[in-house]
């Protein structure tokens, strides 16, 4: 088993608790690690309208009925 380096390694203590978070990517890669971040926090607010979406229209059915 080959063991890889991150590209980007971020440590925070919330309390008592160390996180450390790494980040793996190919250097050759037409993608920066902006880019990737920007298209994870899309993809997470997309996903929060369509949560929003949907339970509109449950409450609007239920309204109708």
């Amino acid at each position: 088993m080959t063991k890889t380096t991150p590209m980007m390694e971020v440590t925070r203590q919330y309390g008592h608790t160390v996180y450390t978070i790494c980040a793996f990517g190919s250097p050759e890669s037409a993608y920066t690690y902006e880019d990737r971040l920007l298209n994870l926090i899309q993809h997470e607010a997309d996903k929060m309208d369509r949560s929003k979406e949907t339970n509109s229209n449950v409450t609007t059915n239920n309204n109708q009925n």
